[in-house]
């Protein structure tokens, strides 16, 4: 029983034991966390180095980690994605390198001293930031007499799975940082150029300064460039973009005047209403116990509040995208800080709460009757830190509290009287010692009842037939980018290179409208300049009416391996365009001075000053690493060559260099470099083990 009641005190666990249960009747059973396959027709929805993933097996994974989830479904598909391959991998290399993880580590890294991340993660208890122990040990004992409820016994023996692949992925990432050295000449070269400061005097003539006219970029150029940076342009898949036109659907000047018509409606009961509380629950609204001054609100907000009367109701007005009615309740002089005390009993369960209650009852009797003092109670029966002070909380300011006990020091409660309230931390004994009016500020109280201002069924539905007639009357992708050339609202955006799995468009999001465009874009029957024959409808994220229909068109196609030039031609134009422009400026710069380079070019001689020489950024200019190169070459008083930047070609003049007398690099040094490098593994050590490995990702197949 115990247990039950720690689940039921942790919303998330409750949710995932009840959803992980329904799963059980409607998918294969995982009898262990090391065996996740099963027998019949398998459904492979992709292989990692050699090892087949059965859909099955991967939904089992899903039910169990997200049941009752609200993450987005495919970004939670392709997190558990790269699980299945960083467990596949690890489970790979490990039986080649001799790791593992034993049944004592394990039971350390679930239940001891030393916890695994995802432990410390998910039973962290939010209010102390500490693991519940006396959780871990019940689920433990349950755990191993099988007495643990069947979908959190699930649940964790897939953690287990979980806690081993990332256990094997810091030894792993272990070993390779500490085969990482610095050698004494590195180290010495890092340490010289963090001491490093140079000041210079310099001309940027940007590439532009080359009319492009005369330049013309061949085609074998292109096909040169494609192939010195294959690592760049290689793909190991085929891609494909998608160009779309969006149809936004925006309310008419008819739904705005449907809603102030209601809202003129609820207005004239809003004023009769007797029980703002419940009259705003009913309609959508909020009645806050707070008192806000004029700068805690809205400008329009303000205004509206600040010109009434208590009892006045306002007429519909707009408010941050929302028609608003606002009832002014009560107005008053709020205090700048409040000064209180407390006595604070930790609560569990329902019935702790009604002992806790009859308890903190006690106690204001034995305060009212003088039989004790507020002081000397907090410390026998306060259960936080400030017990040891009488339970005195010091002064704060507005918002410093949770706000039940906020809004109870600031607004309601009366100095010298003693109240209870509950927060999420327990049931508090509360009193008042003081309360400063520094600013002297007017608050206001009031009710409100906001609508979202959305277009309606009917307006949406004729964006819908516009849509509709768009589509038929355009089949291919120049006839659709002609059509919207000639609409003064219709533009063509061009996605990111999308592969088979990607759902993910730039421009639309992440979402299933989104994957479906990918999921036809890549069908069978898809070729280039095809128009989609179906409208694509994009649900607004809070308010779920259609914000936007969207008209897709298959605009490239990119084979695996590097691409063709036209495929990458608008990329690497401008590229080659700026390095023959480039190539032109060194040669016209040569032998010129800052001030003939300046005058040639319309430019002026800029300055740079205490610049350090181990940072590639420098104030003003940007991220130019060959200038920094350049000025560690370059000593007091010299003059640089043309030297080819990001931003244009540069000629530098050093005015003053200071450099360290002696570089003494310890063996702390050379540790602290490493150091930083090592960091860096984790995240790209996993990386570099998928580049490298055989993996068909085919989950394109079933979603």
């Amino acid at each position: 029983m115990a247990l039950i009641g720690k689940i039921r005190n942790n919303s998330w666990l409750l949710i995932l034991t009840l959803g992980v249960a329904l799963a059980a009747f409607i998918i294969m059973d995982m009898t262990s966390a090391g065996d996740m396959g099963g027998g019949g027709q398998t459904m492979t929805i992709g292989n990692i180095a050699g090892e087949d993933v059965d859909w099955r097996d991967f939904q089992t994974a899903e039910d169990i980690l997200y049941s009752g989830s609200g993450a987005d479904l495919y970004e939670r598909r392709d997190f558990l994605w790269e699980f299945f391959v960083e467990r596949a991998l690890m489970e790979e290399l490990s039986d080649k390198m001799g790791l593992g993880v034993s049944e004592t580590e394990m039971e350390d890294l679930q239940y001891g001293n030393n916890l695994s991340p995802l432990i410390r993660q998910r039973f962290m208890d939010p209010n102390t930031g500490q693991v519940d122990r006396n959780q871990l040990a019940e689920i433990r004992q349950a755990f191993n007499t099988n007495t643990l409820d069947p979908g959190l016994a699930r649940f964790w023996r897939f953690q287990q799975v979980e806690i081993k692949t990332e256990r094997l992925q810091g030894k792993l990432a272990n070993l390779t940082r500490k085969s990482m050295f610095t050698p004494t000449w590195m180290a010495e070269e890092i340490e010289k150029s963090k001491g490093t400061t140079a000041s210079f005097d310099y001309v940027n003539v940007p590439f532009s300064a080359v009319p492009a006219d005369n330049i013309s970029i061949s085609d074998s150029e292109i096909r040169n460039h494609i192939r010195d940076n294959r690592r760049q342009f290689e793909r190991k898949e085929e891609s494909r973009r998608v160009s779309y036109v969006t149809f936004e659907v925006f309310p008419t000047s008819e739904d705005s005047l449907d809603m102030i018509n209601q809202f003129n409606v609820l207005r004239d009961e809003f004023i009769q209403t007797e029980d703002d509380s419940m009259f705003t629950d009913m309609n959508y609204g909020y009645f806050d116990a707070a008192y806000f001054r004029e700068d805690q609100l809205s400008p329009v907000m303000a205004e509206k509040l600040f010109s009434m009367e208590v009892g006045d109701v306002s007429e519909p007005f707009v408010n941050e995208g929302n028609y608003t009615l606002v009832k002014l309740v009560d107005r008053k002089i709020v205090p700048d800080s409040v000064r209180s005390r407390h006595i604070l009993r930790a609560v569990n369960d329902p019935a702790q709460m009604i002992n806790e209650r009859n308890l903190l009852d006690s106690l204001i009797n034995l305060i009212e009757t003088g039989a004790q003092s507020f002081d000397s109670l907090a410390v026998e029966f306060g259960m936080d830190a400030t017990s040891l002070e009488g339970g005195d909380l010091g002064y704060t300011a507005p918002g410093a509290m949770v706000k039940p006990f906020n809004d109870l020091i600031f607004y309601n409660a009366e100095p010298g009287q003693l109240y209870t309230i509950t927060t999420q931390f327990g049931v508090h004994l509360v009193e008042v010692t003081d309360r400063v009016y520094s600013s002297n500020q007017e608050g206001v109280r009031f009710a409100a009842i906001e609508q979202p201002i959305m277009p309606s069924e009917e307006t949406q539905n004729e964006v819908y037939d516009e849509v509709l007639n768009f589509i038929s009357d355009n089949r291919s992708f120049q006839e659709l980018e002609e059509s919207a050339a000639q609409h003064p609202r219709l533009s063509v955006t061009t996605s990111n290179w999308l592969t088979r799995n990607s759902f993910n468009i730039q421009g639309l999001g992440a979402n299933t409208s989104s994957r479906e465009i990918v999921r036809w874009a890549f069908n069978r029957g898809t070729r280039t300049n095809n128009v989609s024959p179906e409208i694509y409808a994009f649900q607004h994220p809070n308010l779920f009416y259609t914000e936007k229909f969207v008209v897709a068109a298959l605009r490239d196609v990119q084979d695996a391996g590097l691409p063709s030039v036209d495929a990458v031609r608008s990329e690497v134009e401008p590229i080659l365009l700026n390095k023959k422009r480039a190539e032109k400026l060194v040669a016209d710069l040569s032998g010129m001075s800052l001030q003939q380079a300046a005058d040639q070019f319309g430019q002026t001689v800029q300055q740079a000053n205490d610049v350090n020489l181990n940072e590639n950024f420098i104030s003003g200019l940007g991220n130019e690493p060959a200038v920094i190169g350049a000025l560690k070459a370059l000593s007091s008083g010299e003059q640089s060559n043309p030297i080819i930047g990001n931003s244009g070609v540069f000629i530098l003049s050093v005015t003053n260099k200071i450099e360290p007398p002696v570089v003494n690099v310890t063996g702390q040094v050379r540790r602290q470099i490493s150091a930083a490098k090592q960091n860096e593994v984790n995240a790209l050590l996993m990386e570099s083990l998928k580049e490298n490995a055989n993996i068909e990702d085919a989950r394109y197949r079933l979603y």
